[in-house]
């Protein structure tokens, strides 16, 4: 009786562990997101049997809302698909979730919430979770068990990498050519549908900061040309995940290798021009993000309580930053760019303290700003925090001066009276190229004369070279602008701000008018021109007219690039013209529209995009 009772249990009890091994759990597993819209992050994954259950939380702006469609579904390696069932919630800590339906935020921005869907295989090793591929869609994908995670093999080509021992900076020569970047991404799937970026810098002979974007194709690669005069610093990144700071220059050519589901280290590997400096400079970017050095430079700023303080702890801040560059084991071109930083770093916040104290306060977390009011009272209270004397103000550029410093995007953001008085008899061509750089600042109106005398007075031939380029270049696109029909570029720079609209409106009589109010830096702008594309294409042929209006705010290469892929008729406005637009409609904010029926009435006008639905709706509306 005794040893079959013991039987019994031991059945039982194998009976249980059996049961309980039919289920998997990942806690805390590794994932890539997708998308970037919200702090989303999977804190679990249950595989059962009858079910696997996703849990996740969710940081987000409070009283914002979120939304997960009932078409969401998980997807495993062999291609199948399991449905989501239902985001009930699990567990007290958890909140219910409709599908389909508007979940809010809480008042603390925090939310731990499940989603069910239909059993997947219990020996998955690898899932996505795929919402859908729209953008702004939620997307993750590679997840899996952070413990067993295997790192990707590397191609070939990349397998035995060698590094310089060291690498210094070139001098400053004006040498045009392209700039080539190669990247490849490993753990990348076509369904991502990720991008390149190159961006933060204004090259030598353009108005505008560069913002190059590159889609990535589906084997992860992507090929990026640059136009450049010279050697400069540029970040180089995957749109909303990752960037990192390169040395780039015409003719040469870099290689990136990246896994894009390691975080925080996407960069594993680099090949080509200053491969060594580059990934020091990666290195060093990450550890400075680590770090949290802005917010230990707002820390110690704050705790200080006289000027004299203030200008004691910058000072001792660049001379640490710059020791700690030359003790670092980086290459000599590496070291040089951390100094020269520094430097810049140094000059611009102790010239304009104001302004750079506010806006680290700002990106720290340590101001309070609601409102324009608010900021500009925070920024008159942070003027009179750092008073520099005359002599302190006559400063000698140690690093920002040497024959290599145009490499460094700090040399490009010191305006040209902030040099000292000696800069020009020491390093005469440097002068030349800043002086170049700042006349494309200036407003077109000024240009030629501006232009006529730079030309006259440099000495250096390649100078000349890029401002009269520049003007060849400009004239090309203005008479290329005039030729379209669809582009009205300064042809109607002469009517008064108060008349604009009207004239406007007065080629399209006996038309239903839609007017896309935006620019070519706005984000939300652009997402409602691809949105509204395929409603445009649908309504073809329904006597509807299209028209988008912008400023000089918008830079005229990237506004004439971009207007190819948006059908419709464009304007490029006055900045006085622009401004009187959107007083007349009420609105100091982009994207605006505004819709007008076929007798010139105005019938609908809202600020930000409401989606494709109201806005179909209010040109059907006026259009009867």
């Amino acid at each position: 009786m005794y040893n079959k009772t013991i039987f019994t249990t031991l059945l039982a009890l194998i009976a249980m562990v059996g049961q309980a091994q039919k289920q998997v759990v990942w806690e805390n597993p590794s994932a890539f997101m997708g998308t970037n819209n919200a702090s989303f992050t999977i804190t679990k994954m249950e595989m059962k049997e009858t079910e696997t259950v996703m849990h996740f939380s969710v940081r987000f702006a409070p009283h914002y809302w979120i939304r997960f469609v009932k078409d969401s579904f998980l997807r495993t390696p062999d291609g199948k698909e399991y449905a989501v069932v239902s985001g009930a919630k699990t567990s007290e800590v958890e909140s219910d979730l409709e599908l389909d339906s508007l979940f809010w935020m809480p008042d603390n921005g925090l939310a731990e919430l499940a989603l069910h869907f239909k059993p997947v295989p219990l020996d998955t090793k690898e899932m996505d979770f795929i919402e859908g591929y729209d953008e702004g869609a939620f997307r993750f994908f590679n997840i899996c068990d952070a413990t067993t995670k295997k790192e990707p093999a590397w191609p070939a080509e990349w397998k035995n990498v060698q590094y310089a021992k060291d690498e210094t900076l070139p001098e400053a020569k004006i040498e045009k050519g392209v700039a080539k970047i190669k990247v490849k991404l490993l753990n990348y799937k076509p369904e991502m549908k990720l991008n390149l970026v190159v961006d933060n810098f204004r090259p030598l002979g353009a108005k505008e900061y560069l913002d190059k974007v590159f889609p990535i194709a589906d084997d992860g690669t992507v090929t990026a040309e640059i136009p450049l005069w010279l050697t400069r610093t540029a970040f180089v990144g995957i749109a909303g995940l990752t960037s990192d700071k390169v040395v780039i220059a015409p003719g040469q050519e870099i290689s990136l290798l990246m896994d894009i589901t390691s975080y925080p280290h996407h960069l594993l590997a680099m090949q080509g021009f200053l491969a060594k400096t580059n990934m020091d400079m990666a290195k060093e970017y990450e550890r400075q993000q680590k770090e949290k050095t802005d917010y230990e430079r707002c820390k110690a700023l704050s705790q200080c309580n006289t000027p004299e303080e203030r200008l004691f702890c910058l000072k001792n801040e660049f001379e640490n930053c710059i020791a700690y560059a030359r003790a670092s084991n980086y290459t000599t071109a590496a070291k040089d760019l951390l100094c020269m930083e520094a430097e810049g770093d140094f000059v611009e916040f102790t010239r304009f303290f104001g302004g750079s104290y506010t806006n680290l306060m700002m990106m720290t977390g340590n101001a309070k700003i609601s409102s324009q009011e608010d900021y500009s009272n925070l920024l008159r209270a942070n003027d009179s925090l750092l008073v520099l004397s005359e002599a302190e103000k006559a400063y000698t550029y140690q690093y920002l001066g040497t024959p290599a410093s145009p490499c460094s995007e700090k040399f490009w953001r010191l305006p040209l009276n902030h040099f000292d008085k000696d800069f020009n008899t020491k390093n005469p061509y440097l002068d030349e190229l800043q002086t170049v750089y700042f006349l494309f600042i200036n407003d077109e109106r000024d240009w030629n004369e501006q232009a006529d005398v730079a030309i006259k007075n440099f000495k250096y031939e390649d100078c000349k070279n890029v401002i009269i380029e520049y003007q060849k270049e400009q004239q090309r696109m203005a008479e290329a602008l005039a030729s379209d029909e669809s582009v009205f570029f300064k042809k109607y720079d002469d009517v008064a701000p108060e008349q604009i609209l009207q004239t406007i409106l007065d080629k399209y009589k006996g038309k239903t008018v839609l007017i896309d109010i935006w620019a070519t830096w706005c984000g939300p702008c652009r997402a409602g021109h691809r949105a509204m594309a395929p409603m445009k294409e649908q309504m073809k042929g329904q006597n509807i007219q299209f028209v988008y209006i912008t400023s000089p705010s918008s830079p005229l290469t990237t506004w004439q690039e971009m207007i190819k892929d948006i059908d419709g008729d464009h304007y490029y406005l006055t900045d006085e013209q622009y401004h009187y637009i959107l007083d007349k409609y009420e609105s100091q904010g982009i994207p605006t529209y505004a819709i007008y029926n076929p007798q010139g009435e105005r019938t609908y006008k809202i600020i930000g995009f409401p989606g494709i639905d109201a806005i179909r709706n209010e040109l059907e509306a006026a259009s009867k």
